[in-house]
C-alpha cells in the first residue's frame, strides 16, 4: 500500500501553513533534504524549523549526503525542500537514492515536496524552465525524466494566472498535460486519490483546456 505525498508550490511557512498543518498531523520526526540549494544548509535548516515549530516542535534530521547510509523507515516523514529542480534531481539520480525514496512511499511512507521537491514527482521536471522564476539546469542533468508518480502529468510550482500561456505552449509542444499549483496550495495524493489542500485552486493545464480545482475538491486524473 502506497503513502502519503503532499506535493507543494512552495513559498513561506506562512503561506503554506494550512498544508503543514495538515501534513504534521501525525508526523513527530522528518527527514528533511535540502540538496536543491546550491549552499548555506545552516539556513535551510533554520528555516525548516521555523516553519514546522509554528504549529509544533517535532524532530527533524538533515541529510545532505546521499550516498550515506539512513533507515528511511526511522521517519514519520522525507521533506525535499525547494530550489533547483535540476540540481536536486541530479543529486537524487547520481547517488540511486531515488529507488530508496520510492520504496519508502510505495511501503506507506510520507513525503513532502516543496517546489522542487513537488515537480520531480512529475513526469518530467522541465517544467522548471517555465517558473515565474525559471531554474538552469547548470548541473547539466541530462536525463530529466521525474519519478513518474502523476499518470504522465507534469507539476509547475509557484504557478499565476500570468504564467497559463507559457504552460500552454508547453504542454502543446510537448503533447503532456500540466498540473499547475499555486503558491499556498499542494496536491495530496493518497489512495490513488488527488485532492487539493490549501488556500487556492490548483489548474490542470492542456494544450487545448484550462480546468480550476479549488481547496477540498478531488482530481480526475
Amino acid at each position: 500500500m502506497s503513502g502519503k505525498l503532499f506535493l507543494s508550490g512552495g513559498g513561506s511557512g506562512k503561506t503554506t501553513f494550512e498544508i503543514d498543518e495538515i501534513f504534521l498531523k501525525k508526523i513527530n520526526k522528518i527527514l528533511y533534504i535540502p540538496l536543491a540549494k546550491r549552499n548555506n544548509c545552516k539556513k535551510c535548516k533554520e528555516w525548516i524549523v521555523e516553519a514546522m515549530n509554528q504549529h509544533k516542535k517535532i524532530k527533524i534530521d538533515m541529510l545532505i549526503d546521499l550516498s550515506k547510509y539512513v533507515n528511511l523507515e526511522d521517519y514519520d516523514a522525507v521533506y525535499l525542500g525547494g530550489g533547483n529542480t535540476f540540481k536536486l534531481l541530479k543529486e537524487i539520480k547520481d547517488s540511486n537514492f531515488g529507488a530508496k525514496l520510492l520504496k519508502y512511499f510505495n511501503e506507506g511512507g510520507t513525503i513532502y515536496g516543496g517546489s522542487a521537491g513537488a515537480i520531480i514527482f512529475g513526469n518530467d521536471i522541465n517544467t522548471a524552465l517555465i517558473c515565474d522564476i525559471p531554474d538552469k539546469n547548470y548541473v547539466r542533468l541530462k536525463d530529466t525524466s521525474g519519478f513518474k508518480k502523476l499518470k504522465g502529468y507534469d507539476i509547475q510550482v509557484h504557478y499565476t494566472k500570468g504564467q497559463l500561456k507559457k504552460n500552454q505552449e508547453y504542454s502543446k509542444k510537448t503533447e503532456t498535460p500540466i498540473i499547475a499549483i499555486p503558491e499556498g496550495s499542494a496536491l495530496l495524493v493518497e489512495n490513488k486519490r488527488y485532492k487539493v489542500i490549501g488556500t487556492k485552486s490548483i489548474v490542470i493545464i492542456t494544450k487545448n483546456s484550462v480546468k480550476e480545482f479549488k481547496p477540498r475538491e478531488l482530481l480526475n486524473l
